[in-house]
């Protein structure tokens, strides 16, 4: 949490030399308009954020009294962000942080999880927030309505983060996650991927803080994303420690320890050894926090030596408390008093109060399970001590910081009353040219109306010609196959009856001569009673493919197994056919759906190259379901658009006629398998 709380300061500029401040004041002596003047103050008054913070006050005052003066917008606001900068980074401000920021290590680090951490905890917040950050939070939000009057895109969203950075401190959650998620709005609207996964991260880190875990993992699961992709390890890291922190509150210490071990894997340990030691001293805790005290000892030991070598000595009092809490949890005594002890004076060279607060606590537990009544009393005594001093101080440094926000608001309250009959003039301007772009808004949205009901009439009516064509084309295809197939049974009759019985006298005739003829013509004779049989069959089998007698007499099943069984006899192509239907659909159907079948067996005969076909057809709740599948060569069905045969062509207009569906699945090499589908209007 401690990155999203201070986020801002990484937005704020880089300190200057001192060179660089001696610079600027000579300019500033010589500087005519007043614009550069305000210029130079708020770039002075930047200057002095860390290197004296009374200056930073002063030039930012005379930087806003001079931009207020001339109505000068980026001046007025930037002189507001230096004065909110100003209020965070007060000195006297320092150890109501510590309280704070140690406050949530305390509560979640150390045995005395109970009155003190969370007393201490909340002293933090109450001294921190109520003085110098609603100082800074009045400057930035000022700051924020002059940026945002120039739509100075950039600054606007700086001044989001701060606002959205001291909400989130005071304990405003609501309003941080508010902030941010204008921030973010901003900077998907620039498709800004770096500064999109740190508002995710922040949203993420407050939603934790909410303990409102599914929204958290959202922004947090998509910051990792983003910065899996731009690669950027060390970020990537801080993304991960978050969810191991979401996880570590879930109680689920098995994913929050996998999300450690991954951050520590993306982190250079000689080059981030602090956030290392942040780390393992983060998997110690879990580990902590899920019993496994040993694992626990092993991280916050590790820890402790980083922060040892890198001389982090305010890293050094928290793990050592820590690990004297290990101690206390097994009844190590001696061992946890001499830790805290350790753990209190470093805290107290480093004026680490909120580590003197709670080791001092912490050595008072020890010294009551050890009987020790004097030193627990000593310890006591030097802890309540500690927090009135504490109290006493912070609070006397409030009432000045009070005084001057008030008088800064009263200022700013004059500048606004004279600006106010103009501002009203230009209000009531500003209406007139709103009730107008009104008026005009209105007319030209009944136009659109307008319009769009006429284009939609005009969309249904070609919509419902478009239908009726398609039905007027199917009944005309309906009607030239009904004639067709009319046709084709006349002319199989006249071949049948017609020339089949000719052709049969003929042959009796012919072979009434058997006994007449010499030897020397009985070859020729034989030749001519095989071509007459020969033309007795072709005339049966056309007569037979134009209109099959078992389709006329039997019905569509006993006409398709007479099919399978003529090409199964060839021997050099097996057909497996089944069905449950057993009854005839009505003669045209029965031809109809005939035809398909017989075109589709025809297709894959002549080129599929197969030697098995394996074809379904079965009534199935309304509906007559084909299916037609080939081992053979496959093909592309992209192709069948731009064929030029009638087959396919044949297949889909008399499926089509049904008003059924056809779907054809084809591979190269592995066979072709048709699909149909017709609503049967009998059920």
């Amino acid at each position: 949490m401690l990155r999203l709380i201070l986020f801002f300061c990484l937005l704020s500029p880089a300190l200057f030399s001192q060179d660089k401040s001696d610079s600027l004041l000579n300019e500033l002596k010589r500087a005519k308009q007043d614009t550069h003047k305000v210029i130079l103050l708020n770039l002075i008054s930047k200057n002095f954020y860390y290197l004296d913070p009374a200056q930073t006050l002063s030039y930012a005052q005379q930087a806003n009294k001079l931009a207020l003066k001339n109505n000068y917008t980026p001046g007025i606001g930037n002189s507001y962000l230096n004065l909110g900068m100003y209020y965070l980074n007060k000195k006297s401000n320092d150890s109501a942080l510590l309280y704070f920021n140690k406050g949530v290590s305390i509560t979640s680090n150390t045995a005395c999880k109970s009155i003190n951490a969370d007393l201490i905890k909340r002293k933090g917040v109450t001294f921190y927030y109520s003085g110098l950050t609603d100082s800074a939070l009045f400057y930035f939000k000022s700051s924020l309505s002059k940026y945002e009057a120039i739509k100075d895109s950039a600054e606007v969203i700086k001044m989001l983060n701060n606002i959205g950075s001291i909400s989130s401190r005071n304990g405003d959650l609501d309003v941080a996650i508010m902030y941010f998620l204008k921030c973010l709005h901003f900077d998907e609207s620039k498709n800004d991927a770096r500064s999109i996964a740190i508002d995710c991260n922040n949203l993420g880190s407050i939603f934790t803080e909410k303990r409102d875990f599914s929204s958290a993992e959202k922004y947090l699961q998509r910051a990792f994303k983003i910065r899996s992709e731009l690669r950027d390890s060390v970020m990537l890291a801080t993304t991960q420690t978050n969810l191991g922190r979401l996880y570590h509150d879930k109680k689920d210490f098995k994913t929050s320890l996998k999300q450690y071990f991954e951050a520590l894997k993306l982190l250079n340990k000689n080059k981030n050894q602090y956030d290392y030691a942040i780390i393992l001293n983060n998997i110690g805790l879990s580990y902590f926090d899920s019993g496994d005290l040993e694992n626990a000892f092993k991280y916050y030991t590790l820890s402790f030596d980083i922060k040892r070598q890198i001389g982090d000595k305010s890293g050094l009092a928290s793990s050592l408390g820590n690990l004297g809490t290990i101690y206390f949890k097994k009844k190590n005594f001696a061992k946890a008093i001499e830790y805290y002890s350790e753990s209190e004076k470093i805290a107290t060279e480093t004026g680490g109060l909120a580590y003197q607060v709670n080791a001092l606590y912490n050595l008072h537990n020890c010294y009551v399970q050890t009987k020790n009544t004097d030193k627990a009393l000593e310890c006591i005594e030097k802890y309540r001590k500690l927090n009135d001093s504490m109290y006493n101080s912070i609070s006397s440094g409030q009432i000045a910081e009070m005084q001057t926000k008030y008088e800064t608001e009263k200022k700013e309250k004059e500048n606004s009353e004279l600006k106010q009959k103009t501002e009203i003039q230009q209000l009531q301007l500003e209406n007139e040219g709103q009730k107008r772009k009104n008026q005009l808004t209105v007319a030209l949205l009944i136009i659109f109306l307008i319009a769009g009901a006429f284009l939609f009439i005009y969309s249904r009516k070609k919509q419902q010609q478009k239908a009726e064509l398609a039905e007027a084309e199917k009944l005309r295809f309906k009607d030239v196959i009904d004639a067709e197939e009319k046709e084709r049974g006349r002319i199989a009759q006249e071949l049948h009856d017609g020339l089949g019985q000719l052709l049969s006298i003929a042959r009796l005739n012919v072979a009434s001569l058997e006994d007449s003829v010499i030897k020397e013509d009985k070859p020729d004779l034989d030749r001519a009673l095989k071509i007459i049989d020969d033309a007795c069959i072709e005339v049966r089998s056309i007569s037979h493919n134009m209109m099959p007698s078992a389709l006329i007499r039997l019905g569509l099943i006993p006409a398709i197994n007479e099919v399978v069984n003529n090409i199964n006899a060839t021997k050099t192509l097996k057909i497996d056919f089944t069905t449950n239907l057993d009854t005839s659909l009505g003669k045209s159907l029965d031809i109809t759906i005939y035809r398909v079948v017989q075109e589709v067996l025809n297709n894959m005969i002549k080129h599929a190259k197969a030697d098995h076909i394996i074809m379904a057809i079965n009534k199935n709740n309304g509906y007559l379901e084909i299916n037609i599948q080939d081992n053979g060569i496959g093909f592309d069905t992209d192709k069948l658009k731009d064929s030029k045969g009638m087959g396919w062509k044949n297949i889909f207009s008399r499926v089509s006629m049904l008003d059924g569906t056809i779907k054809l699945d084809s591979e190269l090499e592995k066979g072709t398998i048709v699909y149909i589908n017709l609503k049967l209007k009998n059920g």
